[in-house]
């Protein structure tokens, strides 16, 4: 009788863990074992638009493929200038030297002003606008006109040697370029005039 009162006891203990593992083994297949495999669903295909853009997301078998901005006709004409994701138009009025070097990216914005053969002033218009140079590389500088649409990809780069090293002779482009405390150096091959 001693053997038989630790089985007991055992048993107490083991009964509740045996329902509990009975009891969601019948949970898991309500089907009586016949459920489907379950498939990934085919591409699917998203898109979004937000105001000034249109976004595309394109899901394939898990993977997924990151928004692509399209630029609407609307900010195209008006022509963008930006900072990875900043808008750069709002702060041209003071000093953006603090955000030197950064890739700075302009699109269908105006040559406003020459500043020299191989440097123009960028924007919308005279308030609005930073100073583009280019590295020619052995090639011509193109032939720039005031009013064009370019396109350009460059460095914002500290103007802290002064306006005179980078050619701006113009006392109001000057005090402009001192103000900023930078401008937008990029490769001819990187700038593209429409």
């Amino acid at each position: 009788m001693t053997d038989a009162m630790p089985l007991t006891r055992r048993l107490r203990r083991v009964a509740p863990l045996a329902a509990v593992l009975v009891l969601a083994a019948a949970c898991g297949d309500d089907d009586n074992g016949t459920a489907t495999p379950q498939t990934p669903p085919g591409p699917t295909t998203t898109s979004t638009a937000t105001p000034g853009t249109t976004t595309k997301r394109t899901t394939t078998g898990g993977t997924v493929t990151p928004p692509v901005p399209t630029a609407s006709p609307k900010a195209s004409k008006k022509g963008t200038l930006v900072m990875g994701t900043r808008d750069l138009f709002p702060l041209l009025q003071t000093s953006i030297r603090r955000f030197a070097p950064t890739q700075v990216e302009g699109n269908s914005v105006k040559v406003v002003a020459l500043a020299g053969p191989t440097s123009f002033w960028a924007g919308r218009n005279r308030k609005q606008r930073i100073l583009v140079t280019m590295r020619l590389k052995g090639e011509d500088a193109p032939k720039t006109k005031i009013g064009q649409k370019v396109d350009f990809i460059g460095l914002l780069t500290s103007s802290a040697a002064g306006a005179g090293a980078v050619g701006v002779r113009n006392i109001v482009d000057r005090t402009l370029l001192e103000k900023q405390g930078a401008y937008v150096d990029a490769s001819v091959a990187d700038v593209k005039l429409h």
